[in-house]
């Protein structure tokens, strides 16, 4: 499920050649960016690492309602179809400020988990066939990302985010690249908050298999 520009966010790539853009050290949180071939937007990767269980990330990444609650700038998001439990297709709303106009779209995401690692992936891709756009939103129509959960020792989970998008509506590439730290790095502050809670840390998945 989930996001986008935070969703201005996200094709993604095989070269690891990322500039480091900002650390906040009280909230362990690394955001890099890169340039991708063919595109004026830059991608980018946002690193941090919390405490707990892999499920509470995908069942917080799953609670549309409260994406609003946590993702940079989220006015709505709403689940579209459930196709299975690991799969589903969802529509959001990005706010945007003035007098750029808001944006929306439509993504599905599948989750998957190496069975040797017990990593926990869950990739992000823009869909354009389930309804047309109106004129109270600019589509974002090319989006691509993953979130990436990665058990470590002392119960530590590594939380990997990364994506890149073209927002569509003309914006100029410094505009929008001017969004590519402040969005994500805002983005795992609230994911680092939420995820916390017991709804989460307590949840279950059957498809997911804990480290310990």
């Amino acid at each position: 499920m989930l996001v986008v520009l935070s969703a201005l966010s996200f094709s993604v790539f095989a070269a690891d050649n990322w500039d480091e853009a900002t650390y906040d050290k009280e909230d362990d949180i690394r955001v890099y960016t890169r340039h991708v071939e063919g595109s004026d937007t830059l991608a980018f990767k946002a690193v941090t690492h919390v405490t707990g269980s892999l499920t509470a990330g995908v069942a917080l990444l799953q609670d549309a309602p409260r994406t609003k609650d946590w993702v940079f700038n989220c006015k709505i998001m709403e689940e579209i179809e459930l196709i299975s439990a690991t799969q589903g297709t969802y529509y959001m709303i990005t706010n945007m400020p003035w007098p750029v106009k808001d944006r929306d779209s439509i993504t599905e995401t599948k989750v998957s988990q190496n069975p040797d690692s017990l990593a926990v992936r869950v990739d992000m891709n823009a869909r354009n066939d389930v309804f047309p756009s109106n004129d109270d939103f600019i589509r974002i129509r090319e989006m691509s990302g993953y979130w990436l959960f990665t058990p470590k020792e002392g119960n530590q989970i590594e939380v990997i985010y990364e994506a890149h998008a073209d927002p569509g509506g003309g914006l100029p590439s410094w505009l929008v690249n001017s969004f590519l730290v402040d969005a994500p790095l805002n983005t795992l502050r609230g994911f680092r908050k939420l995820v916390t809670e017991d709804v989460y840390q307590k949840a279950e998945r059957t498809f997911i298999r804990e480290a310990n």
